[in-house]
């Protein structure tokens, strides 16, 4: 008797213990859900510093940088909030600065974000302002993120999770004090940038009444479309004639008919955020007040 209510012990033992590891192992493998992109859990607190963009964010853009660099009144435009520090950074021309890139991937002692972390700019001071420097360790990961190709994951599209843009600088209804020099829109996801060059952008401005109903409205002219990141997705609209007046403005690009955005398996992008593919992006914003 006692050698079987042993063994029924163990045999419990060890079913439990099967299905507890078959728990524990679909939990954390598979098809990855619940781990970054290192495949560590997401749900244990801030990851050890990597030179990967997401540890970068996590460990030092939101922590440290964000007390400054967010919102429409960030300084020089400079968001490094999760949503827009990358489209910011990478490829983007330096304010103080212009014929320096912030960062330029491959290239860290040609970024001026290096730069300005190390105290070796031309203009301006060390950053973090009015903190302490970044340690030596800590520049050196974001040295190698950005000698390593400063790139960040593309997020998958699919039928049930199709492609989003958001505007970056400005941003959704910020009321900026000057006029922007460029209009930034970005995507988590890879677009087939080249239907973003057939007319899928417009802008638009109010026409001083700060309404998009009144037919008094005037489609902004001169319009010039650029690429600054293929993957994840960056576009810049810059405006060739002149700087944007005092107005409220209305940017659009097609997720619907024969232009329409889309990404590179030609799924149209979730421009209106329902959750399905098509609707046309539109976002607004405000020079000023308008008269």
């Amino acid at each position: 008797m006692r050698r079987a209510a042993w063994t029924l012990v163990m045999s419990i033992g060890l079913t439990g213990l099967s299905i507890g590891l078959s728990i524990g192992l679909s939990g954390c493998a598979g098809n990855g859900e619940g781990l970054d992109e290192t495949g560590r859990p997401m749900d244990n607190g801030p990851l050890p510093l990597v030179p990967t963009f997401a540890s970068i964010q996590q460990n030092v853009f939101t922590p440290i940088c964000t007390t400054c660099h967010a919102g429409a009144s960030a300084p020089l435009g400079l968001r490094l909030d999760e949503a827009s520090s990358y489209a910011a950074l990478v490829n983007a021309a330096s304010v103080e600065v212009p014929v320096l890139r912030r960062v330029l991937p491959g290239d860290p002692d040609a970024s001026y974000l290096i730069q300005k972390l190390e105290g070796r700019a031309a203009v301006g001071s060390t950053m973090p302002l009015g903190q302490a420097p970044l340690p030596a360790a800590t520049i050196a990961v974001i040295r190698q993120w950005i000698a390593q190709g400063a790139q960040r994951p593309v997020v998958s599209t699919s039928i049930d999770a199709p492609a989003k843009l958001h505007g970056v600088a400005p941003a959704a209804d910020d009321i900026l004090d000057s006029a922007p020099t460029e209009i930034v829109i970005a995507s988590a996801n890879a677009i087939d940038t080249t239907l973003i060059q057939t007319g899928a952008v417009q802008v638009v401005r109010s026409g001083g009444d700060g309404s998009f109903e009144e037919g008094n409205e005037v489609q902004v002219p001169s319009l010039t479309v650029t690429v600054r990141s293929e993957a994840p997705t960056v576009l810049v609209v810059t405006k060739t004639d002149g700087p944007f007046l005092p107005d409220s403005y209305r940017v659009t690009i097609a997720g619907t008919g024969s232009i329409a955005a889309s990404d590179r398996a030609g799924l149209p992008i979730d421009g209106d955020g329902d959750g399905k593919p098509g609707g046309d992006f539109v976002e607004y914003f405000e020079v000023g007040r308008a008269l």
